[in-house]
C-alpha cells in the first residue's frame, strides 16, 4: 500500500494548536504537580519489600515469580514518573529532578543525564524527522549505507526476524546503551551530552545490580532478570507505538508524527497516563495528570488528525508492518520489496478503531 507524500504541515499551524489549547484550558492544567512525586515512596517501598522477601525468605518459585512481576510493574511506573520529573512536570529544582531520574531510570540502567539530552533535546527536537531522531529505525538510504542500521532493523517489531519477538522485553535498556556508546558519538545533536557523567551513572547502576545479584544468589532471576524484562516490556509497549506507525515530518507536528493509545482507565492510573503521547509532545513540561484534558480538546477540535487507537491494535499493527521508511509516508521491508505500507492508510485503520 502506497500513497503520495503530502506537503509538510505548517509549523505555524502546530503552534496555533498549542495556543488554542492554552487559551481554552485552565492555567492549572500546565502547572507542575509536585505531590505526584510522592508516588515514588510507595513504589520504592514495594520494590524494597519484595526484593527483601525474595532474598531473605526465598519463597516457592510461583510466589517468587509473582513478586518479581510486581517489582517489574513498579520499575515501569517509576520510569513513567521519572520521565515526567526530568521534563520539569513535577518539581522545578534541577537536582531534585535528577534524583527522581536516578530512582526511575537507574533500575533499567539509563542515566538521567543521558536522558535529558537523548529524549528531551534530541528526540523532542527531531521527532520522526528523517534520520535525525535517535529513536527510529531510519530511512532506506541509511539502511543501505550503514551495517549497524541493518542489524538493529532486524531486531525491530515487524521485521519478521525471530529476534524481533523479544524486542519489547529488552529494548529500552539495550537502546539506552546503544545511544550512550554509539549514537551519541556520531550524532552532532548530542554535543551537549556529558558522556563521562552518563558513563559513571551507567557503571553505578551496574555495580548496584552486581551487589544485588551476589546477595540474591539463585534468586537473581526473580530479583533482577524478570523485573527488568517486565519493566522494559511495559515501557516499550507504549514507546514502540508512539511514532513507529506514523509518518515522518519535516517540522514539529506532534498530531501528525505521534500517536497516543487507549488503555483501560485503571491501567492509565497505574502508568500515570503515559498512554497520552501526542499530548505529551504538544506540552512536554505538562504532567500526565493533565493529559486527559488535552486529549478531550484534541478529540473535539482535531479529531480528523488525532490518532489514539486501542493499544492492542497498535501493537498488532506494529508487528504486522515493516519499520524502515522508503519515503516520509511509506514503510518498507528492505529485504522484501513487496512489503510496503502507507502510514496514511494505517492512520485510517487506527482512527476507525477509536
Amino acid at each position: 500500500m502506497t500513497s503520495p507524500t503530502p506537503a509538510p504541515p505548517d509549523p505555524q499551524g502546530t503552534n496555533d494548536v498549542r495556543r488554542r489549547i492554552r487559551a481554552d484550558l485552565p492555567a492549572a492544567v500546565f502547572a507542575p504537580r509536585p505531590r505526584r512525586a510522592l508516588w515514588f515512596v510507595p513504589l520504592l517501598a514495594t520494590v524494597a519489600a519484595a526484593m527483601t522477601t525474595l532474598i531473605v525468605v526465598r519463597p516457592a518459585w510461583y510466589w517468587s515469580l509473582a513478586l518479581s512481576l510486581v517489582i517489574g510493574q513498579c520499575f515501569a511506573s517509576m520510569g513513567f514518573l521519572a520521565h515526567e520529573a526530568l521534563h520539569g512536570a513535577l518539581v522545578r529544582p534541577a537536582w531534585l529532578q535528577t534524583l527522581l531520574g536516578y530512582l526511575g531510570f537507574g533500575p533499567v540502567g539509563v542515566s538521567p543525564h543521558l536522558w535529558r539530552v537523548w529524549h528531551n533535546q534530541v528526540h523532542h527536537g527531531h521527532t520522526n524527522q528523517g534520520n535525525a531522531d535517535p529513536d527510529g529505525f531510519g530511512t532506506l538510504r541509511r539502511y543501505e549505507r550503514a551495517p549497524s542500521t541493518r542489524f538493529v532493523a532486524r531486531l525491530a517489531p515487524g521485521s519478521g526476524h525471530w529476534a524481533s519477538w523479544f524486542f519489547l522485553g529488552y529494548w529500552f535498556t539495550f537502546h539506552g546503551q546503544v545511544v550512550l556508546w554509539i549514537q551519541s558519538r556520531y550524532m552532532r545533536s548530542f554535543a551537549r551530552l556529558n558522556r563521562r557523567r552518563a558513563k559513571l551513572d551507567t557503571f553505578a547502576a551496574a555495580a548496584c545490580w552486581a551487589v544485588l545479584a551476589v546477595l540474591a544468589g539463585r534468586q537473581v532471576v526473580f530479583v533482577m532478570v524478570v523485573p527488568v524484562v517486565v519493566g522494559n516490556a511495559i515501557v516499550m509497549s507504549y514507546i514502540a507505538t508512539n511514532h513507529f506507525l506514523r509518518p515522518q515530518t519535516r517540522v514539529d507536528d506532534p498530531v501528525a508524527n505521534s500517536m497516543s493509545v487507549d488503555v483501560p482507565r485503571w491501567v492509565d492510573r497505574l502508568h500515570f497516563n503515559f498512554s497520552h503521547h501526542v499530548e505529551h509532545h504538544l506540552f512536554p513540561r505538562m504532567s500526565g495528570a493533565s493529559a486527559p484534558a488535552v486529549r478531550a480538546w484534541l478529540l473535539e477540535h482535531e479529531g480528523d488528525r488525532y490518532v489514539s487507537p486501542p493499544q492492542w491494535l497498535a501493537l498488532a499493527l506494529l508487528y504486522g508492518t515493516p519499520r524502515v521508511y522508503l519515503d516520509r509516508t511509506t514503510l518498507c521491508d528492505p529485504e522484501d520489496p513487496s512489503r510496503r505500507v502507507s502510514t496514511d492508510e494505517l492512520a485510517d485503520v487506527l482512527t476507525a478503531a477509536r
